[in-house]
């Protein structure tokens, strides 16, 4: 993602005049809730200005890398970035713009808020840039209030309808690419779990048709039921040549096994796994995906447990 687009936009529409709308969302499991409030010129001008901010510092730091998203997180000095068809819902959570309720949602219950910036002019088809992020709850005061004041006398404020606003920026969309500068919000944002899931079922059928694990459809249903092991499948469906590799070299598995004291059973004559139960799990699949090693200097045993 060219950041410095975004910021381009943002500085040519400091003044937005109606083209910024802001979403606030509930999010309970699949399911969402949202409400699109009507918000002031002043408060569009302060929240353009807080996302230009925001985007500029991201574009000044020299330390921040890009990278391709990976379910397991990215490194504190990165950002990832996926697809629009990857997260498997981002229609769904864009289109809760023209869909929302007119009712106001209980701040408390308020996941994440979603902006939207139009970049183009009124007679094009629209072009959106959506910025999301974490909702802050405000801070309770224990046996106290808020005041605010009204010309020269102060009055009790109702904490329970306010909403803080920051310039941080947890993910930002544009033109089929998401950018998550937080990673846990990726799946608080959007419904990763289940397009997991997908991923891993399609890995789970690749490996299926190898007929190198027995008992499958019982380690295919211990594998759906631990999102540890989902996140893992969907790492090796990121890669198309993994199961085939480990269909190809499943004569050097035994060896593998051996070497690093795995809970892993071979038929008597060693061409399959012989699955047990989910103990087996986590070295099965991390069998598939290659992860063990052997340096070449040191001769050092090693597990990449991130890629």
């Amino acid at each position: 993602m060219e950041l410095s687009r975004i910021q381009e936009y943002l500085r040519q529409y400091q003044n937005p005049e109606g083209r910024l709308s802001i979403l606030l969302v509930k999010k309970d499991r699949n399911r969402y809730e949202a409400n699109r409030p009507d918000i002031s010129l002043r408060v569009q001008q302060e929240v353009v200005d807080l996302l230009k901010r925001r985007v500029e510092a991201f574009i000044s730091n020299d330390q921040l890398n890009q990278v391709q998203f990976n379910p397991s997180g990215h490194l504190r000095d990165e950002y990832s970035v996926c697809s629009y068809d990857y997260v498997g819902n981002f229609e769904e959570v864009v289109n809760l713009f023209n869909t929302y309720q007119q009712s106001q949602l209980d701040p408390e219950n308020i996941s994440f808020i979603a902006i939207r910036l139009r970049i183009n002019d009124e007679y094009e088809d629209p072009e959106y840039v959506y910025f999301f992020k974490k909702h802050h709850k405000l801070r309770k005061i224990r046996n106290g209030f808020w005041m605010k004041r009204v010309n020269d006398t102060f009055d009790v404020i109702d904490d329970s309808a306010l909403i803080p606003f920051d310039g941080d920026i947890d993910a930002i969309a544009f033109e089929n690419e998401i950018a998550f500068f937080s990673h846990y919000m990726a799946e608080r944002i959007f419904n990763l779990q289940a397009q997991f899931t997908r991923f891993a079922q399609y890995v789970l059928e690749e490996v299926r048709d190898g007929r190198r694990i027995s008992n499958f459809d019982q380690f295919y249903d211990d594998c759906l039921q631990s999102g540890s092991i989902i996140r893992r499948l969907t790492k090796i469906q990121q890669n198309s040549r993994i199961i085939e590799l480990f269909h190809e070299y499943f004569d050097n598995a035994p060896e593998v096994v051996d070497l690093f004291d795995l809970n892993i059973e071979f038929n008597d004559d060693l061409n399959q796994i012989v699955y047990e139960d989910k103990d087996q799990l986590k070295d099965i699949t991390m069998l598939m995906k290659d992860a063990y090693y052997r340096t070449i200097l040191a001769d050092r045993k090693g597990r990449d447990d991130y890629n």
